[in-house]
């Protein structure tokens, strides 16, 4: 478990080396670019015009990455409850989309008051995990910070920290930023331990969700060609401003009045003298170099983000799926990058569940728990209707209706089933017995039958 001092320290460096990076990247994704500080100029109010690409690309990319879909939860009654009291779909959202923003995300495993197995996914500003540096790193320790305004312009930090059996919680009292803060002595007089117990989970049960090996955010890259393009469409409002407002010149009118220019007002014209001359001091921009600049930065941004521009013409005027899916191929890549990480995190939680649930007698392996994601993608349903009948001979109809997708087919075995049923169901609605002709019976005409004794007696 750390000491206090050890938690305290990894505190501080959290405020200097990793909290600006995240709050750049959490403030960008809300639109507060920095395009938003950059001065006036002298004597002018300047246009800030925020494009918000960050918020675009990570709601594309955690959109198209999918949804977790998993396998062989409902031969787990006790798993499948876990997932569902914890609302599973939302936490992994939740974990997408922050690892989209941040390049990272984290997930605390709990037990609640009532002995609920609980799990949540937790802001990354607020978190800080030590791995135990292994080709395999298992994280081994984790803080989470929680910062109270109390009176007096004082702030009380409390360190939540973790190790694999218990949580320990220092809290301590700060005058100033504790990067800033140099009297050790005065923290660690205010320092306490509020609360010692044991987790009861089996290990750190800090999950940590990569965005990619280096943990770098999927709007972080063009986080550059965005203020550029920022400025760039700022600069074109402001040209625009200034030519509304601009200024005029006077030629050979050395007597002009404020009275005349009320009067040409007022009468539409200015009357000028033959070597006179009246007309607008008007900068010179080059609007074609100014477009192509801006659709240079708006291609790079898609470009280098792997996320294609949705209102493309191009774009939506081939619906195809080939099309559709060779415009989306960058995407696809970047997609699968993110899935292999999320899928390593999903299995990280499922042994931590097995675990919890062996303690119960339930335990299960978690390799038995197939974890898949489909793509949120546009499907061209009778391009798929077309291919799925032209596999008929070729492929079983299970094949065949695994291909129509979990929007059509949630459950391929299910549906075969329904499918056999119907097929019987026709059979016996088809079937007409033949009449009976036994010995004794009349004919449909109340006449005996031939061979009867009454025909013998004739």
């Amino acid at each position: 478990m750390l000491t206090f001092e050890e938690a305290r320290q990894l505190y501080e460096s959290h405020l200097q080396n990793r909290k600006p990076r995240l709050k750049k990247l959490m403030d960008y994704y809300n639109g507060k670019h920095d395009i938003l500080d950059k001065p006036d100029r002298q004597g002018k109010k300047d246009a800030r015009v925020v494009h918000n690409y960050p918020r675009y690309i990570s709601t594309i990319t955690t959109g198209y990455t999918g949804n977790v879909n998993y396998s062989g939860l409902e031969e787990n009654e006790a798993l499948k409850d876990i997932f569902t009291y914890n609302n599973e779909s939302s936490v992994d959202s939740d974990l997408l989309l922050y690892a989209s923003i941040f390049g990272e995300a984290y997930e605390l495993q709990w037990l609640n008051e009532d002995g609920k197995y609980c799990f949540e996914a937790i802001d990354p500003m607020a978190v800080m995990v030590i791995t135990d540096g292994r080709l395999r790193e298992t994280v081994t320790d984790a803080i989470i910070f929680d910062v109270d305004d109390t009176l007096g312009n004082e702030k009380r930090v409390r360190l939540y920290c973790y190790d694999d059996t218990h949580r320990k919680i220092y809290s301590y009292t700060e005058n100033a930023p504790a990067y800033e803060d140099k009297d050790d002595d005065a923290a660690m007089a205010s320092f306490e331990i509020e609360e010692e117990s044991p987790h009861l989970m089996g290990h750190c049960p800090i999950v940590q969700v990569k965005n990619n090996r280096w943990n770098i955010g999927d709007f972080e890259p063009v986080v550059s060609e965005v203020d550029a393009y920022n400025l760039s469409v700022s600069n074109s409002v402001n040209d625009l401003n200034d030519n509304t407002d601009a200024m005029m010149i006077f030629k050979n009118l050395d007597a002009t009045t404020a009275e005349d220019v009320e009067e040409a007002k007022r009468m539409g014209g200015f009357k000028v003298s033959d070597n006179g001359d009246v007309k607008w001091l008007i900068k010179e921009v080059n609007d074609g170099y100014s477009e192509h600049i801006k659709d240079r930065l708006k291609n790079d941004i898609h470009k280098f983000s792997f996320v294609p521009d949705m209102s493309d013409e191009q774009f939506a005027s081939n619906s195809s799926g080939v099309a559709i899916r060779y415009k989306l191929l960058a995407l696809e890549q970047f997609r699968l990058e993110k899935i292999k990480w999320m899928r390593k995190a999903i299995l990280t939680r499922l042994y931590m569940i097995s675990d919890y649930l062996a303690t119960k007698g339930q335990a299960f392996d978690p390799l038995d728990i197939g974890v898949t994601f489909k793509a949120n993608l546009p499907q061209n349903s009778s391009e798929i209707a077309e291919f799925v009948t032209k596999l008929t001979g070729i492929t079983s109809q299970a094949t065949q209706l695994t291909q129509l997708g979990e929007d059509i087919v949630p459950d391929v075995q299910d549906e075969m089933e329904k499918i056999q049923e119907e097929k019987e169901q026709a059979m016996n609605n088809s079937f007409i017995p033949a009449p009976s002709n036994d010995e004794g019976e009349e004919g449909a005409n109340g006449e005996p039958p031939q061979g009867s004794s009454a025909s013998q007696e004739e």
